[in-house]
């Protein structure tokens, strides 16, 4: 029954590799929890409300946090949606179990300061194809607040020079379009020249390794990580320049539906955190500023 759900996400709703081993993950724990170790003995109808119960709050005493708690048992009650959609399962015991409560801190991100001696004018003056491609990576995060997987999944073919535009392809296949700045756009016509000086023109993805391979995850996490060294945020990830994207475009008075859709989230409600974070960050200003601020 698992791998009966794991292929309908795969190939029907067309998530993401990752995210498929994320559900078989869950998926399994949970069997070989109910069965001593034997999922191959594992029968999803049988299970009930209790037995999720316990299983959650065994995990919990061994010391896993309530965020993966949170996402194990919505992996379990997705299962069982499927089961009861396509008849394999009466109920869904993991419906009524009620979600572990997490904390929203709010996101981090890098200040315009920072960013500028990142990926400012001097930065770029240079000919050497990593150096370049490495803080080419850093403006074209800070610049279209695109995901890690998204810029991997760049192709030539998605980058658009002549209308300052590229082609993103994000979750479940979803495609949007992104302006980007005419500065950028003439960084990455200088990186695809020393890149192809350097590798030739016949290749796939945008972004290549020293070794004229397409970059991999871990290598843009170590990028970035180098990079984001001499910043103030504590947090040194490509998603952290997501956040820096949306903040700087909310701070500066972009409406937050546009903003939703060139970050490509599906709900509103995923775009609204970064409207705290300005708020929090106006509300520091005011303290600073304002004369009437410190009055008791």
């Amino acid at each position: 029954m698992i791998e009966r759900f794991l292929t309908y996400l795969r190939c029907e709703v067309n998530y993401s590799p990752h995210t498929v081993a994320a559900y078989r993950s869950d998926l399994f724990q949970l069997a070989s929890w109910l069965t001593g170790d034997k999922p191959e003995n594992f029968d999803a109808a049988s299970v009930t409300h209790a037995d999720i119960r316990s299983w959650l709050g065994h995990m919990a005493r061994q010391g896993t946090g309530p965020r993966s708690l949170r996402r194990k048992l919505l992996s379990v009650r997705s299962f069982y949606r499927f089961l009861r959609k396509t008849g394999l399962a009466a109920t869904n015991p993991a419906s009524s179990v009620e979600l572990p409560k997490i904390p929203k801190p709010l996101p981090h991100f890098v200040s315009e300061n920072d960013m500028e001696q990142i990926v400012g004018p001097d930065a770029f003056d240079t000919d050497d194809v990593e150096e370049y491609r490495d803080k080419l990576i850093i403006d074209i995060l800070y610049s279209t607040g695109i995901r890690r997987s998204e810029l991997l999944g760049l192709r030539d073919c998605d980058i658009l020079l002549n209308s300052y535009e590229i082609k993103v392809n994000g979750k479940r296949r979803k495609q949007r379009i992104i302006p980007i700045p005419e500065q950028l756009a003439g960084r990455i016509k200088k990186y695809m020249a020393l890149r192809d000086a350097s590798f030739g023109t016949c290749h796939d993805a945008f972004l290549l390794s020293r070794r004229g391979l397409p970059l991999n995850n871990a290598a843009l996490s170590r990028i970035v990580k180098i990079e984001l060294a001499a910043t103030g945020t504590e947090r040194k990830t490509p998603h952290v320049l997501r956040h820096s994207f949306a903040t700087a475009l909310l701070r500066d008075g972009a409406e937050i539906n546009s903003v939703k859709e060139l970050l490509g989230h599906s709900s509103l409600s995923t775009t609204q955190i970064y409207t705290h974070l300005s708020f929090s960050e106006l509300q520091h200003n005011y303290k600073l500023a304002h004369p009437r601020a410190t009055k008791k």
